[in-house]
């Protein structure tokens, strides 16, 4: 307690000093993320190239006002040793270096505050060889300020340096800028946050997950000052070891998991158990836009896990929810998503009712995915009758179907049992009778061991009797599928087939390609629930098989080249012969040239 009564708690006889003060860079190689910028500043001192006036420009936290604070010692050091000062010199010693003048422009920004600097910018430094000012946050400066303030930046005294340092630069006028040296000061990645996070729990004794670590280096945003201001937070909040789940708890935030089961909702069509978790989220005081944002997040990681699993997987360290639910959604489906979302998130920022917007955005969702599956319905129905009958013959099953397509389903899934599903085929379809069961299971096994000389096999029989009219019948009807992605019992086989390209028909075979080979592979490893998945929709039993971008090419390249008029049978897999009759080579040209370029 000190004479006035106050208590004051610290560690020992000293106040407890924040981490990001006791971590403030002391030198330029203490300084992470800005490697070109610290370049350039050692190679100014070294080769004696000073500027009289720097704009430092960039998010905040970035090191901008450490960096100029360094800089400014550096040049004023007496003996300074590979760009760092030596730390013995009066210049280096001086607690409160008047040759340093820190100027926050936030609360100094009018005329007269600029005049007074004008006045004193002549006077001669006291310790070392420049008067270095640091005009922190520049651009809220007046105009009237910015116009004093150039008058001095056209015609500085020899021993004065500016160093003007700003999170807005369009907001600084162009006379001031042109004066400027400009150095554009980045986000600091993700990884040098954590390395820097490291070392300061490792020194502090704090014991946090390397997951903990990742996710307060996400939400600092390129911030490494915000970053170790969350890290002594979480020291604060835990006792024990601090876990994702703290962080999570700290900041408002949602994990990967919850994310999950919000899209799941989505997917479900359950928009009551969305309002209620929104409800709830609304109780625990989370903020709504952030949670739009990390959603919107979520959603974008989904559609690069499905579209560059690579790439994705090289940046991404728990990738469980993501290979969870990305096969229950469609490409299509992520990017409607998202278009709906960032319309919202926009709206949030500009509004005081984020609760609102935040349930109207699900809401929008959900009502626009149930619209354009009645949409869709009734186009079906007008663009089916006008498919041949001798081809499909889908004419009137296909509208009768439109039009009871939840009573169909709902008596389909009935047929269903609930028996454990296969790890490779999540939608394998339960058998009631336990030979059947045996007998499915060996065909998987079948299908999946042999799976590429299937795929050689049905590929050659497509193409050998490649028919035109049946693939452009099959391309409308395949809209059907889309009225399946609200049934969870057809959610998955209907994604992935809508996320492929039917590229190739023939009367009993279907060729689908898709743009990466683990999206090609899924389908084949699923093939007996999405064969079933397509007779449902046609009412006519196909073959199916799918390959990737890149092996259609080499595919289509190869017919042309030596074109295979054979058939194969399948009977080694003791599955039906696929066709009957050969084609002559002309004919086969004739039919297939719409998808074979021929020099």
């Amino acid at each position: 307690m000190d004479k006035y009564g106050i208590i004051v708690i610290g560690r020992g006889d000293k106040m407890y000093q924040a981490l990001y003060r006791k971590y403030r860079p002391k030198t330029l190689d203490d300084i992470y993320g800005q490697d070109v910028i610290v370049k350039i500043i050692k190679n100014s001192i070294l080769n004696n190239q000073i500027n009289h006036a720097y704009l430092f420009a960039g998010p905040r936290g970035t090191g901008k006002t450490s960096i100029a604070k360094i800089f400014a010692k550096i040049i004023n050091c007496e003996h300074p040793v590979d760009c760092k000062p030596c730390g013995k010199c009066v210049s280096c010693t001086q607690e409160n270096n008047s040759d340093i003048i820190e100027i926050d422009a936030a609360s100094n920004n009018g005329v007269d505050e600029i005049r007074e600097l004008r006045n004193k910018v002549n006077l001669l430094p006291a310790y070392g060889k420049y008067k270095v000012y640091i005009i922190d946050e520049v651009h809220m400066l007046t105009q009237g300020a910015f116009n004093a303030l150039l008058k001095t930046l056209e015609e500085p005294p020899a021993h004065v340096i500016f160093i003007l340092a700003t999170t807005d630069p369009h907001k600084v006028i162009e006379t001031i800028l042109s004066r400027c040296q400009r150095l554009d000061f980045k986000k600091i990645s993700t990884e040098a946050i954590v390395e820097n996070l490291s070392v300061i729990a490792k020194k502090e004794n704090i014991d946090i997950e390397k997951d903990a670590l990742t996710e307060i280096a996400k939400l600092a945003d390129g911030g490494m000052r915000d970053s170790v201001g969350m890290l002594d937070q979480a020291r604060a909040y835990t006792e024990g070891k601090i876990t994702i789940n703290d962080i999570h708890d700290i900041n408002g935030t949602l994990t990967d998991n919850d994310l999950r089961k919000l899209l799941e909702n989505i997917i479900d069509n359950k928009l009551d158990e969305i309002l209620e978790k929104i409800e709830k989220y609304n109780d625990q005081g989370k903020n709504f836009v952030k949670l739009l944002e990390e959603f919107i997040d979520f959603v974008r990681n989904i559609l690069l896990y499905k579209e560059a699993p690579k790439y994705f997987k090289e940046r991404k360290q728990n990738i469980e929810n993501y290979e969870q639910i990305s096969p229950k959604i469609s490409i299509k489906e992520l990017f409607s998503i998202i278009e709906t979302l960032n319309k919202y998130s926009f709206e949030m920022k500009n509004n005081n009712n984020s609760k609102l917007l935040f349930e109207l955005a699900f809401i929008k969702i959900i009502s626009d995915k149930n619209n354009k599956i009645v949409e869709k319905n009734e186009q079906k129905s007008e663009n089916l009758s006008k498919v041949p009958e001798k081809n499909l013959q889908i004419k009137e099953k296909n509208i009768e179907k439109v039009e009871n397509l939840p009573k169909n389903v709902e008596n389909f899934t009935k047929k269903q049992t609930k028996s454990e599903q296969s790890p490779h085929n999540p939608l394998n379809e339960s058998v009631k009778d336990e030979k059947k069961i045996q007998n499915a299971k060996k065909i998987n096994d079948k299908l999946h061991s042999n799976i590429e000389q299937i795929k050689q096999i049905r590929i050659d029989n497509t193409l050998a009797k490649f028919n035109k009219k049946e693939l452009k019948n099959i391309i409308p009807a395949l809209e059907l599928l889309n009225d399946l992605l609200i049934n969870p019992d057809y959610s998955h086989a209907a994604s992935i087939l809508l996320d492929g390209t039917l590229k190739a028909a023939s009367d009993e075979n279907l060729i689908f390609v898709y743009k990466t080979k683990r999206l090609s592979d899924l389908f084949n490893e699923n093939l007996p629930i999405l064969e079933e998945t397509i007779a449902k929709i046609l009412n006519k039993k196909y073959n199916l098989i799918a390959t990737n971008l890149d092996e259609w090419e080499i595919i289509k390249n190869d017919f042309n080249n030596k074109l295979r008029p054979f058939i194969y049978k399948e009977e080694q897999f003791n599955l039906e012969d696929i066709f009957k009759e050969d084609e002559s080579e002309d004919n086969i040209q004739s039919m297939f040239e719409d998808i074979i370029e021929y020099n």
